[in-house]
């Protein structure tokens, strides 16, 4: 079977498109190992949209904590997850810690509150997020640990905009990932917020937000002399992540009037631009 015809490939190129194209330009023994690990990070990160209270979402992440386990005792679940996480796991030498602090990190996602500062916020971003690409350059064979922190940085701001992204869809699920200290200052109102409404505040908020992800990006760029060929791939989001400011900035920086699909042609575009020339 093709890698790419393999359960945890198929379930990131259905729920994490993006993370499966620039596993695409990964050497192909690892992007198996990749789709597993995008994989396992879909699997706790739905947790939210498929429990319906906060109880049934700790023993969920329990229930990942417990699969670590067993994945490092060589006594994997009979998951398919799991089980495809287990060799890659053994093959690069990772650690249950690396995991634990994605899925302890997950537990904010299952309550109602939202950050109640930016550094909060920021924190959660990288701890998720983060701490998922930092896994991700080491199955890549990345051991430098200023280019792991790059890659961290990465995932942090790669959150970030995927915050940006799904602030509609989290008003589904009642749920808001924004700081409280940044929608205060900007006068924002939760009530405001679950009820979809635009306003000047939240138009510059998002602007502020955008603007600080561009700030990440011109800092990651600025590092680039320090990636190998093998990590590079990782950093097509770069690519990806203008894109999505950019598509932002066309929307006059209101979540509710972002068109995902106008622009998916031209984030792919750039994706194949930015592979080819080796940008970043």
């Amino acid at each position: 079977m093709s890698e790419l015809e393999t359960y945890c490939a198929k379930q990131v190129k259905k729920h994490d498109y993006d993370r499966f194209l620039i596993s695409l330009f990964a050497p192909a023994d690892v992007r198996e190992d990749l789709f597993s690990l995008y994989a396992f990070n879909h699997e706790v990160a739905k947790i939210r949209e498929t429990v319906s209270e906060p109880m049934l979402g700790e023993i969920r992440l329990q229930w990942w904590r417990e699969a670590i386990d067993g994945i490092e005792s060589a006594t994997p679940r009979d998951h398919e997850v799991v089980k495809p996480l287990n060799d890659t796991f053994h093959k690069h030498s990772l650690t249950k810690d690396m995991f634990y602090k994605v899925i302890d990190a997950r537990t904010a996602d299952i309550y109602d509150e939202n950050p109640a500062t930016i550094a909060d916020f920021e924190r959660y971003l990288g701890d998720t997020s983060g701490n998922l690409m930092r896994i991700a350059a080491w199955i890549l064979g990345e051991r430098d640990e200023h280019v792991l922190s790059i890659t961290y940085d990465l995932g942090l701001v790669w959150g970030l905009i995927g915050t940006l992204r799904t602030i509609r869809y989290h008003i589904s699920l009642n749920k808001l990932s924004l700081p409280q200290d940044l929608l205060d200052e900007y006068g924002v109102s939760k009530r405001d917020l679950f009820s979809m409404e635009e306003s000047d505040g939240l138009r510059a908020l998002v602007g502020a937000l955008c603007i600080n992800a561009e700030r990440y990006l011109e800092h990651i760029s600025g590092e680039k002399r320090h990636l190998g060929k093998e990590v590079r791939s990782i950093f097509l989001l770069t690519a990806l992540g203008r894109s999505y400011l950019n598509m932002f900035k066309k929307a006059g920086y209101n979540p509710f009037k972002i068109n995902e699909k106008a622009s998916t042609f031209q984030r792919q575009c750039r994706l194949f631009y930015s592979a080819m020339f080796g940008l970043i």
